[in-house]
């Protein structure tokens, strides 16, 4: 196994983090860790070098307000395997926080929950505007200052899925040691995209890549002839190994989070870790742009996600044009809206497209001439149905 040093945390982290968000679950119920078979995977993860367990409050539970499985069987995975072997990385749940006592009831839940005195790193979730500004009027500056100054929390970071403006915001108000954000060929530019990753790397911090397979997108829905591209380069290579070798190849990622939930996964992973150092070519390269430009081919919306748009009622432009693209992109049969990146980021906030007025101020910012508002309206209706082809 490699490992890297994170940032400004200084700690040796192996290239591959074992993500838990997606374990083997009890007779399919999302809700219900399977514990036998997910700590075979975390142990065999752990024996070949993987020293970071990446989990949250919300992870496996059917309601994000309430505390999931994943927490709990990470403790006992940790405790059994060695808590002087595994790094533990968890989240604050910022959506369910309303006041500062609402912080400290979380961490110290959580703790319980990980069966641990300290959490290595603690990581402010999913932060977007919608919850941004709240955070900083409940005092989040002192609450992160406190849990690291008692010994709760050893290194403080966050997780990022807004624009570029916000990040800037984010990283001007509090000393971050870490970054975690979406990670995979496909979104270098959706939300703050690559160009926000390498602005914090700039600083000094740690990166963090998630979703290098795009939710599984990458690795099993590529269009045939995007498959045969890859495939024509002549080399053996899986669609997971293609993506994944694309993200390690970012000189600025120290960790990928993987959610391996069966034992191939696992094995073909760790395998993969093996080869982060070794740069990809400018042929594999070349291929993995020609698949991109397959994917683009499909989009129906001409946005490039350059970020220059700006609705004065929230909407999130961009990021809303982007999902649609891509659920135009894959070679997929309907999935419900909740299984949809805009069901899990979008739906039922200020950002979803559904809020767009029709004011027209937005549509004089985009260098492409896109009419947004009526683009809008079609994404719209696209993603009110219950079921949606991504």
């Amino acid at each position: 196994m490699l490992y890297r040093t994170l940032g400004k945390t200084g700690e040796e982290v192996s290239v591959l983090g074992y993500g838990c968000m997606r374990l083997p679950t009890a007779g399919g119920d999302y809700g219900k860790v399977d514990e036998k078979e997910a700590m075979k995977l975390v142990r065999y993860a752990a024996d070949n070098g993987v020293n970071y367990i990446d989990t949250s409050w919300p992870y496996h539970s059917l309601d994000p307000l309430k505390e999931g499985t994943s927490e709990p069987f990470v403790g006992k995975a940790v405790r059994e395997i060695g808590r002087d072997k595994m790094f533990i990385a968890t989240k604050l749940p910022i959506w369910a926080v309303n006041s500062r006592e609402d912080m400290d009831k979380f961490i110290n839940a959580q703790l319980k929950s990980l069966q641990t005195d300290y959490i290595d790193f603690y990581l402010v979730h999913n932060i977007m505007e919608l919850t941004w500004y709240n955070m900083v009027r409940v005092g989040l500056a002192d609450f992160l200052d406190e849990i690291k100054k008692s010994g709760k929390v050893r290194h403080i970071g966050f997780s990022f899925h807004d624009t570029p403006a916000l990040l800037e915001k984010v990283l001007g108000y509090y000393d971050f040691e870490f970054h975690q954000n979406i990670v995979n060929y496909r979104d270098t530019n959706f939300q703050a995209g690559m160009p926000g990753v390498r602005k914090s790397r700039r600083l000094g911090l740690g990166i963090i890549g998630m979703e290098p397979l795009m939710g599984g997108f990458l690795a099993n829905y590529l269009p045939k002839e995007a498959i045969e591209v890859l495939d024509a380069t002549g080399i053996k290579r899986s669609p997971t190994a293609w993506a994944l070798r694309w993200a390690w190849d970012q000189p600025e990622v120290d960790i990928l989070l993987s959610g391996m939930s069966d034992m191939a996964q696992v094995e073909e992973n760790l395998r993969l870790s093996d080869e982060a150092n070794s740069p990809l070519s400018a042929r594999e390269l070349e291929a993995i742009d020609k698949v991109v430009a397959i994917l683009k081919k499909k989009d129906e919306i001409p946005c490039t996600e350059c970020h220059q748009c700006h609705c004065l009622h929230g909407v999130f432009i961009s990021c809303c044009f982007s999902m649609y693209n891509s659920s135009k992109e894959f070679d997929l049969d309907k999935i419900p809206i909740s299984e949809h990146r805009y069901g899990l980021v979008l739906k039922n906030t200020p950002q979803e497209a559904s809020h767009c007025d029709d004011c027209g101020e937005c549509s004089w910012q985009c260098p492409q001439g896109i009419d947004i508002p009526t683009q809008l309206r079609k994404v719209a209706r696209y993603f009110a149905d219950t079921r949606v082809g991504w």
